[in-house]
């Protein structure tokens, strides 16, 4: 079990749409994702690489399972296309369906030349769509990558500083 959920995180990892470049982060920073992972449950986690230029994985962190959770990382590589080139274009995407969903507010958190992170407040929201996201989304020199914590409910300051911590050791490959 713990050797498929670390190849599909390793898959994931590698799998940037051109598999030229790969995303890493420190998952440690967070003791519940840690313990997620060393887990070794396969049902905590959902793997799509049905489209090669949109690749995703969501991993439960609280909850029963990838489909029945409260509290989520969302990874996705994505290949550079005419509607999202940069991240100033995806995050313009992330934060347009955020407000399409329902209610919401955007803070950004940090930015680089490379990079921002923000969060997303929401209210009002359909069942099932996190009114709380942090993101974080990545340039490398071929490839997009998000980072998304999603919650459910509300989250500690000390979960959401754990989140932050995660992001910001997210680096490219």
């Amino acid at each position: 079990m713990k050797f498929r959920i670390a190849a599909l995180l390793g898959a994931l990892l590698l799998a940037s749409p051109l598999q030229a470049e790969r995303l890493k982060f420190d998952h440690r920073l967070s003791p519940q994702l840690k313990a997620v992972f060393d887990g070794g449950d396969p049902g905590m986690i959902d793997f799509n690489d049905k489209n090669p230029r949109y690749v995703t994985d969501l991993i439960a962190i609280q909850g029963k399972s990838a489909k029945d959770w409260t509290e989520a990382l969302l990874i996705v590589a994505r290949t550079p296309d005419k509607k999202v080139r940069t991240v100033a274009a995806w995050v313009a995407e992330l934060q347009g369906e955020g407000q399409r969903r329902c209610a919401s507010t955007f803070r950004t958190l940090a930015e680089d030349a490379a990079s921002v992170t923000f969060e997303r407040r929401s209210t009002g929201c359909a069942a099932g769509y996190p009114p709380v996201a942090l993101y974080r989304v990545v340039a490398g020199k071929q490839s997009l990558f998000l980072l998304g914590f999603l919650h459910k409910g509300q989250p500690s300051e000390q979960v959401q500083q754990q989140w932050q911590a995660v992001l910001a050791s997210a680096t490219i490959d």
